[in-house]
């Protein structure tokens, strides 16, 4: 294996303590919602310090800082970790966990809707009777093959 393809696997994933480690998927247009963010807010909050409406410029600061911070906590917490009965989603404060006996159905998508992904390169996973969560992940050929070794034999597995 080459250098290079070996350093996008290191990066991609990672063995832990409790299991296999995804890196999560963040595309250029969620980084520039956070930069949009703040280019609306911070003239706002200029705005209202100088005219002396700190009341107002606090409140707007605090939006700010809370509306950064998810995103970030979304960035910096986005992964998905193999165990050994099954996957765990970590999105931001969300953490989502499903065993691999329940998942039925594995399919790449770029389907928009809400999902715990911020990227539209998505990997949708069926499971239960009815459950649906769409991820990302970094290395994402190297996930379907981790979760073809772990999953049930009837999975469907569908690449484009």
């Amino acid at each position: 294996m080459s250098y290079e393809a070996n350093a996008v696997l290191l990066t991609a994933k990672r063995k832990s303590s409790s299991g296999m480690i995804f890196r999560g998927k963040v595309d250029w247009w969620f980084y520039g919602i956070m930069i949009l963010i703040a280019v609306i807010l911070i003239p706002i909050i200029v705005t209202a310090f100088m005219d002396g409406m700190t009341g107002a410029a606090v409140v707007d600061l605090l939006v700010l800082a809370v509306i950064e911070g998810f995103c970030g906590l979304i960035v910096w917490r986005n992964y998905v970790r193999l165990e050994t009965r099954g996957i765990v989603i970590v999105f931001g404060l969300i953490q989502l966990a499903i065993r691999y006996d329940d998942i039925h159905a594995l399919s790449e998508t770029r389907c928009p809707l809400s999902s715990l992904a911020a990227s539209l390169d998505r990997i949708e996973i069926r499971y239960g009777n009815v459950g649906m969560v769409m991820i990302a992940v970094v290395e994402k050929q190297a996930f379907f093959e981790e979760m073809k070794k772990r999953c049930p034999e009837d999975t469907e597995f569908r690449r484009r």
